[in-house]
């Protein structure tokens, strides 16, 4: 079994994450592609699978973030930098977030950047796992980009613009499995504690 999506309003559109996958969460330098990528995790783990956190932040504050946002902070948190030992916790049925992805390969090459994806890809496949990548949009160079979205089955856009009431946010999903993709602009509001998507039609 994958991740249910428990998002109210996101879960008409997408049930759920189905196991073996690699999905790219990419967004702006606020916190919103994290704290979406906790809670998927917390719904992960609350079906029985194991979570993997590799981070390129400070343990304490993944901590405290996944118990403001989902109640519990029992996750296996880690601070590994070298990609040569993130494929040692992509294990059977599990899940394993990458936060940041995009800033602990900000160094890598592109030829690097697309052994690291292929290899992540193949196990991930292999082991019927699913890997959450985490990215902030310009850090990387465009075609290191690309070539990881390129590789990942499903992407997460989280975006945002001007309207004449404020900042409208909204997610766009521009890849998902069995090569499909959704062309609407999924609106959301977060309220500091959870997101919450609403499908009807905004005038901007």
């Amino acid at each position: 079994m994958g991740i249910p999506i428990t998002i109210p309003g996101l879960t008409s559109i997408i049930p759920e994450i189905p196991d073996g996958n690699v999905i790219l969460i990419e967004g702006d330098i606020n916190p919103i592609k994290s704290i979406f990528a906790q809670l998927l995790a917390g719904a992960a783990h609350n079906h029985g699978k194991e979570v993997f956190f590799i981070t390129s932040r400070a343990e304490e504050e993944i901590k405290d973030q996944l118990q403001r946002y989902i109640g519990s902070s029992s996750f296996q948190i880690i601070k590994e930098r070298s990609s040569h030992h993130w494929k040692n916790f992509i294990k059977k049925n599990n899940i394993t977030i990458i936060d940041s992805f995009s800033y602990l390969i900000l160094n890598k090459t592109l030829t690097e950047v697309q052994t690291i994806m292929e290899e992540l890809d193949t196990i991930c496949k292999q082991e019927n796992a699913i890997l959450l990548l985490t990215m902030e949009y310009g850090m990387l160079d465009e075609k290191v980009r690309v070539t990881a979205s390129h590789i990942a089955d499903g992407i997460f856009h989280f975006m945002q613009h001007d309207t004449k009431k404020g900042v409208a946010w909204f997610i766009r999903i521009p890849k998902w499995l069995n090569k499909t993709s959704f062309e609407q602009n999924i609106y959301y509001d977060f309220d500091g504690i959870r997101i919450n998507v609403d499908l009807r039609t905004r005038v901007t």
